[in-house]
């Protein structure tokens, strides 16, 4: 029994549950970065060159997983990224962090 519960809790928080990127900077090669974050966050150029221009952004990342590998490849890029997390009951307002 408690082995199906740590089942249905680790399927929540890595899989069902959303984590989110907070991007800190981007380093100095900026196409690169919003090559990166186009195909990654799979969003416009425009929404990328918008990021890139107005750091500290919060961007959804998906599952655990997912905007673990997100935050990895800002990183190997030179820019500085971590994984954030909310409860349920805080709903984090994405963009611009002021």
């Amino acid at each position: 029994m408690i082995l199906i519960i740590l089942l249905i809790l680790a399927w929540w928080f890595f899989y069902k549950k959303t984590y989110y990127v907070r991007i800190e900077s981007v380093g100095n090669d900026i196409p690169t970065m919003e090559q990166l974050l186009k195909v990654e966050l799979e969003t416009t150029l425009r929404n990328a060159m918008f990021i890139t221009k107005n750091t500290p952004f919060l961007a959804e990342g998906g599952g655990y997983f997912n905007a673990r590998k997100i935050a990895k490849k800002i990183t190997e890029a030179g820019g500085v990224a971590n994984v954030k997390f909310f409860w349920v009951w805080s709903k984090p307002q994405v963009g611009v962090i002021k």
